[in-house]
């Protein structure tokens, strides 16, 4: 049976997910992409949509469907199944909460072959039986975001 003390702790720790932990500005360029996705993810269905045609202009039409879909994949497992409410800040906030920048370093840890830890950062987030598939769609994610960083870092040396 729930107590009234279980509520106030369960909001406590709710907060404490949104806690800055970091700022904007001091990210490197991956992880400044990830929180920005996340937040744009949260921002609605327009913010949606221009994300994935983003990723379509900016990966091809195959690979940035294929991104999309996976960001799409990994933002319903954790928000439709995750073990509490993923807080994250306004899109234009420089600062960087603590679920966030779980978020970016589980995408970051996949993607870098760091799989022993995305899978502890991904048991934070979502029940056990997730947990592979979590560590699956954040490693196409991170491999997508390094893709993209790449491949505008040539468009300015071109430039």
């Amino acid at each position: 049976m729930n107590s009234p003390t279980d509520k106030l702790d369960d909001d406590k720790i709710l907060k404490m997910g949104g806690a800055p932990v970091g700022r904007m500005e001091f990210l490197d360029l991956e992880e400044y992409t990830i929180i920005s996705f996340l937040r744009r993810w949260c921002d609605g269905d327009i913010s949606r949509s221009h994300l994935n045609k983003e990723l379509i202009i900016n990966l091809g039409y195959a690979e940035g469907n294929l991104a999309f879909q996976s960001f799409k994949d990994l933002c319903e497992i954790i928000f439709h199944h995750g073990r509490r409410s993923l807080i994250r800040h306004q899109l234009d906030c420089n600062c960087v909460g603590a679920d966030e920048s779980c978020f970016a370093q589980l995408i970051l840890r996949a993607a870098n072959n760091y799989k022993e830890d995305a899978i502890l950062i991904a048991l934070l987030l979502v029940p056990p039986h997730l947990t592979s598939q979590t560590v699956s769609l954040s490693e196409k994610i991170g491999t997508a975001i390094k893709q993209l960083i790449v491949s505008d870092k040539k468009n300015v040396m071109v430039n």
